[in-house]
């Protein structure tokens, strides 16, 4: 017989948001386009690697070489959501120019608030999977 999985709710949430926002930040430092740019079927693009020329950032190479390393897990664990899950993520954590509400979000996705919230939590869950940052109790 299966066993349930006892996924702590408050630790997994956590993560995920740790995540975004590690991501975000890494974003801004090494990727030249714009951070709140996304294609139509709400997907990310893998970053490659370019050597740095201008010589007023600090990053050392290698420390590049990681950030660019994490922000194409972070975009692989993405993309393997379904569009509907994308969309969800994109609005609520990484639009950093619209700033949407829930309410936005939810009429957006044609779901009532109370549903949004439902679809909400499992797409959490589901993108703390496809990251491999879940938490059990």
């Amino acid at each position: 017989m299966v066993q349930p999985i006892n996924i702590s709710w408050s630790k997994t949430k956590k993560n995920v948001e740790q995540t975004i926002a590690k991501y975000v930040y890494y974003s801004l430092s090494v990727d030249n386009g714009p951070t709140s740019k996304i294609k139509d079927d709400f997907t990310l693009d893998e970053l490659s690697y370019i050597t740095n020329t201008n010589s007023y950032i600090k990053l050392d190479p290698q420390e590049r070489k990681t950030r660019i390393e994490f922000i194409n897990y972070f975009r692989f664990s993405f993309n393997k959501l379904t569009t509907e899950e994308r969309k969800i993520i994109y609005w609520t954590y990484l639009d950093k120019e619209n700033n949407y509400d829930d309410r936005f979000i939810a009429n957006n996705l044609g779901f009532s608030l109370g549903y949004y919230y439902i679809k909400k939590k499992e797409t959490l869950i589901r993108f703390a999977y496809s990251l491999g940052v879940e938490e059990t109790e």
